[in-house]
């Protein structure tokens, strides 16, 4: 049986071993990638942080976003758009509130071109001080 602190702890040095992506209370934006494909995201946000994953598609086609988890468990915003000047340089134009799970909780049509996803803290106090562990994926043509 494996105790739930092993498994958190556990799952930190997988997020911090796997990922280039950082946060900070303003924002993080990765570095586009062509299509098709699928891009994951595991990062630390930090309260009235966000962290943004940009893509591009290379066809026409749907985009699927989903928030996996989040550690600890908090509704947190994830939103999908195209790069821009708002939080994060993703202005989004599809948003949810979410906790997270393993069905997509966006799914979009698009166009070839570059697109972001990422999340966003909802207010003051929702995100403790250390931050939260964030993992997203997004699959697009």
């Amino acid at each position: 049986m494996i105790r739930p602190g092993f498994l958190a702890f556990a799952i930190i040095l997988l997020c911090a071993g796997c990922s280039n992506d950082t946060s900070t209370s303003a924002s993080t934006t990765t570095t586009p990638t062509a299509g098709p494909g699928t891009e994951t995201m595991n990062v630390v946000m930090a309260p009235g942080g966000t962290a943004v994953r940009t893509f591009t598609a290379s066809a026409a086609g749907t985009v699927t976003v989903t928030l996996n988890a989040t550690n600890p468990t908090t509704v947190i915003g994830l939103g999908i758009g195209v790069p821009g000047s708002a939080a994060g340089g993703c202005d989004m134009t599809t948003t949810v509130n979410t906790s997270g799970g393993s069905a997509p909780q966006i799914a979009a049509s698009v166009g070839a071109g570059n697109f972001c996803a990422g999340t966003f803290t909802l207010g003051a106090g929702t995100i403790p001080s250390t931050g939260v562990i964030v993992l997203m994926t997004v699959v697009h043509p």
